[in-house]
């Protein structure tokens, strides 16, 4: 039935719904997220290997649409099914298969061993949602504390991780963190983002690099 009710809209048509999802009260709505996600991408696409002749255009649309299954009944009802959903609604409503496959990827990996995002473009959008999640949560002093994380930054840092040494990907974290915090200014007229919270991520993101390391090599090596 949720299918059914959802596949009536294109998926484009729910990102306009986000603007009544909160992704954080003190940084915005999914909406907001959204248009950091394209801006972000961008930058981030020619680190990744897009190609900006032939794969500019689509990328910025796999950021831009990459959470609007969100809003849909379906995942709204089954939560799980997000990005898998918005690649059948993507392939349904017409847009690009290339569209379509990045939405469902940047969700990748998911777990330590998980499947990595297969493609340049998932590569750069599953790389600009954990940043910006990053950036904008630790600069609202949301970092997890001892157990508790409860927008899962551990697994957000650690899929950073993961891409960028599985892939051999050379992307300067400094950079890629400036710009997500330049999204967070551009969007809000103000600068939230200090310096002491983006020095954080990169000691947290270098926490996750280390704990990999230790698997292969020996601490005192690390």
């Amino acid at each position: 039935f949720f299918f059914d009710e959802d596949r009536r809209r294109p998926l484009a048509d729910y990102l306009q719904d986000l603007q009544t999802l909160t992704f954080q009260e003190d940084i915005g709505s999914y909406y907001d997220k959204a248009a950091r996600l394209e801006g972000l991408a961008a930058r981030l696409g020619t680190a990744v290997g897009v190609d900006e002749d032939r794969e500019f255009d689509l990328l910025l649309r796999a950021a831009r649409l990459a959470k609007a299954d969100l809003a849909t009944q379906l995942v709204v009802e089954m939560t799980s099914l997000q990005g898998l959903v918005g690649r059948e609604y993507a392939t349904g409503s017409g847009e690009p298969q290339e569209v379509a496959e990045a939405i469902a990827e940047h969700y990748l990996p998911r777990y330590a061993g998980d499947a990595l995002p297969a493609t340049p473009i998932g590569t750069a959008v599953a790389l600009a949602d954990r940043l910006d999640s990053l950036v904008g949560l630790f600069a609202v002093g949301l970092q997890p504390t001892g157990s508790t994380d409860p927008y899962g930054l551990r697994r957000a840092a650690l899929g950073i991780v993961q891409i960028l040494v599985e892939r051999e990907i050379n992307l300067d974290l400094h950079q890629a963190v400036e710009w997500a915090a330049q999204g967070y200014t551009q969007e809000l007229g103000q600068n939230i983002v200090s310096a002491k919270s983006r020095a954080a991520v990169l000691d947290f993101i270098g926490g996750r690099l280390a704990g990999v390391l230790r698997e292969v090599f020996p601490h005192d090596v690390v």
